[in-house]
Parts: C-alpha cells; structure tokens; sequence
C-alpha cells in the first residue's frame, strides 16, 4: 500500500520543521512520494488513495494540475481518425469558443457549475442551443479524454439539458412537383438526369456527388447509395480539400429504384463518355471533371431558379425536403419516408417532416367507418327478437 515517513529538516545548525512523506505506488506500479505538514493528512491521504487505486479510480495529482489546454492539445491530436469536416467543425468550436472560456483553467479546477456558467453566457450572447449543445459536446469529449487518462474522477461536461424547446416542427422550404419539373426544364441539358436523381431519391446533394458508375443498375433500376463527396474549408493550417467518405450513418447506405425513363436518360448520358470505367464519378461537369455540391449550386441549381422564377435562396439541400413532402403527400407512413430518406430513427423524420401529417388521422378514421360501412351493407338482416313474458312469482 505505502508508508509513511517522518522527516525533519535541519535549519542553521538547529533542527527546522517537522514534515510527513507518504510513499506509495500509483495505478502503473511507479514510485510516488507526497508530503503533509500534519501525520493525521498523510495517513488520510494514504488511505483514501490506496482505496482509489484498488477500485480503479485513482487520479495523476501531476496530470490534474495540468491545464486544459494542453489537455485540448492532447485531444486534438486523437482526432486523426476522424472525417475532415467533422475535424473542422470541432476546430472551430474549440479555438472559437471553448478555448477562450476555459483555457487558462486548471483541468481539476473545472467543475459542473462552471460548465453551466458557460452555458448560461453563451445563450445570452445569442448562440441557439443546438450550437451550445455541440460547444459542450466538444468540452465533454476533451473530458472523457482525462478521465480515461487518469487526470480527472467525473466528467463535468455530462448531463447538461440542452435540448431543444418542444413546439411545432419548423417547416422547410419545399416545391410542389409541377415546380420541380419546371426547376428541371430550366437547368442545364447536360444535368437534367442529376437535378431529378435529387428529386426521386431525395438523396444529399453530396451523396449525389459521391455516386459511381456502379452504383447505378440501369437493368434493375436502382441506385444504391454509400458514399459521399463534399469539399472541406482549409483549418488547422491546412488548405482546401475534397473528401470522399462513408454516408452519413448506416442506415444512410440504402438501395432506391428509379423510374425506367430516368435510366435510360443516364444510360444516354453515359454512352457519350468513352473511355468509361465502373468507378468513374457519375455526375461530372461538361469537362468531365467530378463535381461537389458547392459548384453543383452555383453552375447549376441557381441558374435555373433564376429561370424558372422560383426564389433564389432555394439550397439544394431543399430538394431533398421536397422529395420526402411528395412521399407523404402520397400517402407513405413514416418508417417508409425514413428509409427513404436514410434516417437512422424515424423520431428524425417525425421532427422535420411532423407537421406535413396533419390531416392523417381524420383520414385513418374515415377510412374504419368506410369499411365498417361496407361490413354493415354485407350482412344479413337480423331476425325480430320476440321479448319474453316474465314469470309471476308464486304465493306461498
């Protein structure tokens, strides 16, 4: 366990002041040594750190006296791993915001209330939960780093309630299919067959990007969606890049058929590229290059806004709220809309599309009573009941 050892300095020739040094082994078995002032504090310490240590809760006094931004530092370095633009969004929300509130800080010094502090200030400074969320959500992954480290016992960041408000689902710009249609007729010839893949699969538009030539069974007609392409912004000092990588999760990787017509508008598109290979970008530009979503936009999805007289501030992205809109408007339940969609949980689906149901339930009733109506015509007619005459009570 460890010892305690009295030790006594001499000071001028005459004995100084009288200290008390534990010894012990931490958790990696090394030498460690502290000393106290009062033998009661180094016995106390020597107890409650020997029964850390046999529960596996010790902690690196060294490590805890460390401050936050090396520990950030040293996160930092962990996330390799990950996708660049996931990387890059953590960036900013550390150097942006976690950084210049706890950067000066001890690490062992943070506490649970410090971290509604932090809260609390950067909600009134105008930042909307989800943003808050995601800054907490950064503070608590540096956090978990420390407490498998050893640096720290808890995780000050966890168990913050930062959910959104409940209220009515916020409703998403969406076209009607005669203004799809005509948003297609406007675009580029050479994208007519990429503007209603958006439309009938209600695919991202970086996933529309990341399709293949093998992606797509003009025999079977379906596509099949597992990967994505997207630029990421240069951080951290580096500089712009592209970046092919999974879908979003797995249930993002989905098989979708299309209409017979649109494979045989791709399979034209495909003819006039010769040399072709099965892993050639579907979707490229008029000089066959691959395309990402921010020049799609541009070169592409505005221009025939412009022309269509539809408003210029549709992203996208919207396109993919359209789709799911005439998926419901047709009368597709929600676990079908989430499939189609990839989303992961249909609550998601719910949340952003909640309020394109309404009206469904007084049909779902006035469906039972048509065919409680059609059971009641198909039935016999029931026989009179004769009621009988109740027996008189006998006299003794």
């Amino acid at each position: 366990m460890g010892s305690v050892q009295k030790r006594q300095r001499l000071a001028d020739g005459a004995l100084g002041k009288v200290t008390w040094r534990v010894r012990y082994r931490d958790a990696n078995g090394r030498q460690r040594s502290h000393s106290f002032a009062r033998r009661f504090d180094a016995e106390r310490f020597l107890e409650r750190n020997g029964s850390d240590i046999q529960r596996g809760e010790w902690v690196d006094p060294i490590l805890r006296r460390s401050s936050f931004a090396d520990w950030a530092d040293a996160w930092w370095g962990t996330t390799g791993k990950l996708r660049p633009n996931n990387r890059r969004g953590y960036w900013l929300l550390l150097k942006n915001h976690v950084l210049p509130y706890f950067g000066a800080w001890r690490l062992g010094a943070i506490d649970y209330l410090e971290v509604e502090r932090f809260i609390t200030e950067k909600l009134a400074s105008g930042h909307c939960r989800k943003q808050v969320r995601q800054m907490v959500s950064v503070l608590s992954l540096i956090m978990k780093c420390a407490v498998k480290a050893n640096a720290r016992k808890d995780n000050p960041a966890a168990g913050h309630e930062l959910r959104a408000p409940h209220g009515r689902a916020v409703e998403v710009p969406m076209l009607t299919m005669e203004q799809a249609a005509s948003l297609v007729e406007h675009a580029s010839s050479h994208y007519k067959a990429a503007m209603w893949l958006l439309i009938f699969t209600g695919m991202r538009p970086a996933e529309l990007c990341g399709l293949r030539v093998q992606d797509v069974d003009l025999v079977r007609r379906i596509v099949h969606i597992r990967r994505t392409w997207s630029p990421v912004p240069g951080f951290d000092g580096g500089s712009w890049q592209y970046v092919a990588g999974p879908v979003k999760s797995q249930a993002g990787e989905r098989v979708i058929p299309i209409p017979a017509w649109l494979c045989e508008q791709l399979a034209a598109d495909l003819a006039c590229r010769a040399p072709l290979r099965r892993d050639d970008p579907l979707i490229v530009n008029k000089q066959g290059r691959p395309v990402n979503r921010d020049t799609f936009r541009a070169r592409v999805v505005r221009p025939a806004l412009r022309s269509a007289g539809l408003p210029e501030d549709f992203r996208t992205y919207d396109i993919r709220h359209t789709h799911a809109s005439l998926l419901i408007d047709d009368g597709a339940n929600v676990l079908a809309v989430a499939q189609r969609m990839g989303h992961a949980d249909p609550s998601v689906t719910l949340r952003v599309y909640g309020h394109l149901f309404e009206g469904v339930q007084e049909e779902l009733t006035e469906r039972l009573d048509r065919r409680r109506q059609a059971v009641a015509r198909a039935l016999p007619p029931k026989a009179a009941v004769v009621p009988l005459r109740p027996r008189r009570a006998r006299t003794p």
